[in-house]
């Protein structure tokens, strides 16, 4: 099972980042590789669609809630291919320092093999990736209390 994690400053106020990160159907928005996402509620144990769109391929797959707080963090997995993230929000003064980290409990052979051949890598690019486009969609419309 291989495991990303990170952690920076983001500057926007824990709200913003909290509309962005605590809200899957903002995901599309920010969260590289996610096109579309499908559900009615988003709360801890619902099950949501969503959209990834590959190099190859597009991808619908279940996604599951497993830890909601408010402002503070956000947890879920595939229930397809064992993919897990999880967010972690703390307010420091006008800015958000966000914890987060990637990784995979493989579900069948074929994930096994990706996550013991490139995982680790795959999500270090992706939770980069996703850091990055993070702090441009909290700094885009965020007004002028943000910096």
């Amino acid at each position: 099972m291989s495991e990303y994690r990170r952690h920076a400053l983001i500057a926007a106020r824990i709200e913003r980042v909290w509309e962005l990160v605590g809200n899957p159907a903002q995901h599309p928005i920010w969260f590289p590789h996610v096109v579309e996402v499908r559900g009615d509620r988003f709360e801890t144990g619902d099950v949501y669609v969503q959209v990834t769109r590959h190099p190859l391929r597009t991808q619908t797959t279940s996604l599951q809630i497993d830890e909601l707080e408010e402002l503070r963090s956000l947890k879920f997995h595939c229930r397809d291919t064992g993919l897990y993230s999880s967010w972690l929000l703390t307010p420091a003064q006008d800015d958000t320092f966000v914890e987060a980290e990637f990784g995979m409990e493989p579900t069948n052979l074929q994930y096994k093999v990706m996550d013991a051949t490139v995982g680790r890598t795959y999500f270090r690019r992706w939770l980069e990736d996703s850091f990055e486009a993070l702090a441009q969609a909290a700094a885009k419309d965020a007004g002028p209390q943000n910096h």
